[in-house]
């Protein structure tokens, strides 16, 4: 029995035999041969070709696609073009199984050998063959380089070749090292009280120069390097743009004070305090209608009151040079006509101050839940703004998400169309297979990532309302208490013939 590879065997993972994409926990591989020359492959004089084929899973089968050049009339030791067939991406390698067969140029196969690609050894080897049925033939073998290596996708090979090549960075070290010593040493020639200061001057410089001299040269050893930095700059950049222009899209906090600061709040603001000056310019007028109308009956009362005290019944002279002075005397006061009189003023003076004053707290109280209705209005209208905002903004970016998709997978395919490595329409179209299925999961994960991110946003938006609600309401609760316990500053009685 032949044990089948972990990824088969473990419940956690799943397999899917048709998928074109690697297997979960499976790196993908790049295999390439390169058939140079074969060694006494037939004693005759007849012309030989070699076929390499890989066998796998569908994604990875490739047969009868590529083969070499037929040299004739030699075969005993044939010396090919030595063209490079390559297997870019192996999906499995566990499964994969590389096929190197000989055939004469009348297509009789003289030697074949099938070896597993995780056995393979890379270099340049010498393949002994055998024959259709397994069985090893003595002297034909096969000198082909090997190349086995990790598969990197296509964008990417710029970054992974500097990640390999880590000598060039010592010595950009070592440059760095040198050209600092040499600053150091020229510092050097000044005087012990200058150099102190200088060293603390000069470290300082050197480090900053430095710093700056390798974040120069780290990206001068190539021009791909170049562009990859570039590209990721770039990357960098529209990353910064789109995050500053989505936090100018942030929603505004609505606040008491920027609902009070609507156009519809202070409309109704000016007509309330239009309303209330109305009504104490009302009430005034009443208070001294009504002052005008009891001075008159007090100025009656007094004169009547004067006559009386004149008769000659009135025997005090005192009493009636107190009543010409002010009405104050004990005889006035006990009169019951005018006391009775006062009361009564008294009494209506009271009981207008009052209504006008139960009629300015109704007119406040009124106003105060207009004006509490009106907030609780406007933010809820201007919460329905910003979730539609929201909503259509997320709307345009899902477009453009989708418009940059299709404008990179239509660049992505000239780009793939215009290659010059690919051989025949069969590997053209194992490349475009492998490029939809690549584009396909980048652009599911991109727009899932949208997704959620967008969801993230809308969420938020929901939780701030919320709270902007709650402490909307609060204040509500607040002013309507404040207006219920209200009380003005209009004294509760005046009483402008009390003097007499």
């Amino acid at each position: 029995y032949l044990l089948k590879p972990d990824f088969m065997r473990r419940p956690d993972r799943t397999f899917d035999p048709y998928a074109e994409s690697p297997v979960d926990g499976v790196i993908a591989a790049f295999c390439s041969v390169r058939v140079i020359s074969g060694q006494f492959l037939s004693d005759k004089k007849i012309g030989t070709y070699v076929e390499v084929d890989m066998y796998g899973l569908p994604a990875d089968t490739i047969r009868k696609e590529y083969r070499t050049k037929t040299i004739p009339a030699n075969g005993l030791n044939p010396k090919y073009d030595e063209s490079v067939f390559e297997f870019r991406k192996i999906v499995l390698p566990d499964l994969a199984i590389l096929r190197i067969a000989v055939y004469e140029e009348t297509g009789k196969l003289i030697g074949q050998r099938v070896l597993p690609l995780d056995g393979l050894q890379a270099g340049y080897r010498h393949i002994s063959l055998r024959t259709e049925g397994n069985f090893p033939l003595s002297l034909p073998t096969i000198f082909c380089q090997i190349i086995l290596k990790s598969y990197v996708p296509d964008g990417l090979s710029a970054f992974v070749d500097q990640l390999n090549k880590p000598l060039l960075m010592k010595r950009t070290e070592e440059l760095l090292n040198a050209t600092s010593n040499s600053s150091f040493e020229n510092c050097s020639t000044s005087t012990s009280s200058s150099l102190r200061r200088s060293r603390v001057n000069d470290s300082g410089s050197v480090s900053a120069t430095s710093h700056d001299t390798k974040a120069t040269l780290t990206t001068v050893p190539s021009s791909a390097s170049i562009s990859t930095y570039g590209t990721v700059e770039t990357n960098t950049s529209i990353s910064t743009s789109i995050k500053s222009k989505s936090q100018n899209d942030a929603a505004t906090p609505i606040t008491s004070d920027y609902l009070r600061d609507h156009k519809t709040f202070c409309k109704i603001k000016t007509k309330q305090d239009k309303e209330l000056s109305l009504m104490k310019k009302k009430h005034a007028k009443e208070q001294n209608l009504l002052g005008e109308q009891q001075s008159k009956m007090m100025s009656k009362a007094k004169t009547d009151y004067e006559k009386i005290s004149r008769s000659p019944m009135m025997s005090s002279g005192s009493s009636k040079k107190e009543l010409s002075n002010g009405g104050s005397s004990s005889e006035g006061k006990n009169d019951p006509k005018l006391m009775d009189l006062i009361n009564e003023q008294n009494v209506e003076w009271t009981s207008l101050v009052q209504r006008q004053l139960t009629e300015l707290n109704v007119l406040r109280r009124q106003h105060t839940k207009e004006q509490c209705d009106l907030l609780i209005s406007l933010l809820d209208e201007s919460q329905k703004t910003q979730i539609k905002e929201i909503t259509e903004r997320h709307s345009r970016e899902k477009k453009d998400l989708e418009l940059s998709q299709v404008r990179q997978n239509i660049e992505d395919s000239k780009r793939l169309g215009s290659e010059k490595n690919i051989r025949n329409k069969s590997d053209l179209d194992r490349r475009v297979r492998e490029l939809k299925s690549n584009n396909t999961k980048k652009f599911l994960e991109e727009r899932k990532r949208q997704m959620m991110k967008q969801d993230r946003e809308k969420e938020n938006l929901t939780k701030s309302h919320e709270i902007q609600k709650t402490a909307l309401m609060n204040e509500i609760d607040k002013m309507l208490e404040y207006s219920i316990n209200y009380q003005d500053e209009t004294p509760n009685a005046r009483f402008p013939s009390s003097s007499v």
